[in-house]
């Protein structure tokens, strides 16, 4: 699963940004098991990511905290064919994550996207070891045609691209405009991001930074 794997940025704000995936591998570990209690399973993950701090829940097949209103509707519309998420922003954060799921033993895969390093100490601190590692290589062509740094940090945190580049100009037009505040502009742009990948808290930092200059 390669969708939360190609965030821009550099290693101190990448340090705030880790998101942690839960999908049933189809035919291996759904087989035989009621489809509610798949569900059942794919929802407990989010209450667990809740319990310890995330700043984000989503259902790539119905919508985030801020397109359903609220976590307890991402929960409650999450059924047993969902690819599911949850954002954190420290790295604490994330080893707690991995001891409460080693813990539940909730029997389906998880995948965590973030910095390397960062990732193999928390595997370290939580007593697991990881089954498959992937890289991203970064972006190769023409470069040139991307938009500026700053704005594709925002852009990346949402691997379908469904936060795209002139929206969040718009957003920063607004906040510079004194319309919205930096964080309620990372909140906005979260709205599009249907998985609910999208770290709404790290995008209100990189907004006043850009709205800063």
């Amino acid at each position: 699963m390669t969708h939360t794997l190609h965030r821009v940025g550099n290693e101190d704000s990448l340090k705030k940004d880790i998101v942690f995936l839960m999908l049933p591998a189809h035919r291996f570990n759904d087989v035989d098991i009621p489809a509610a209690e798949v569900g059942a399973k794919l929802r407990r993950f989010m209450e667990i990511g809740l319990e310890h701090g995330c700043i984000s829940i989503g259902n790539a097949s119905t919508g985030n905290t801020y397109t359903l209103g609220s976590n307890e509707a991402v929960l409650d519309s999450t059924t047993e064919n969902a690819t599911v998420h949850c954002v954190f922003d420290s790295k604490e954060k994330a080893v707690e994550m991995m001891k409460a799921l080693k813990e539940a033993d909730i029997g389906l895969s998880v995948v965590v996207s973030g910095l390397f390093d960062m990732l193999g100490e928390c595997c370290h601190a939580s007593g697991l070891t990881p089954h498959t590692v992937e890289y991203s290589l970064g972006v190769w062509g023409n470069t040139s045609l991307l938009p500026d740094k700053p704005i594709l940090e925002i852009n990346t945190m949402c691997g379908h691209g469904m936060v795209s580049v002139g929206r969040i100009q718009d957003v920063i037009k607004k906040i510079k405009a004194g319309k919205m505040t930096c964080e309620d502009g990372g909140k906005e742009l979260g709205k599009t991001c249907t998985c609910g990948i999208f770290n709404w808290k790290r995008a209100g930092e990189i907004l006043q930074r850009i709205t800063s200059e």
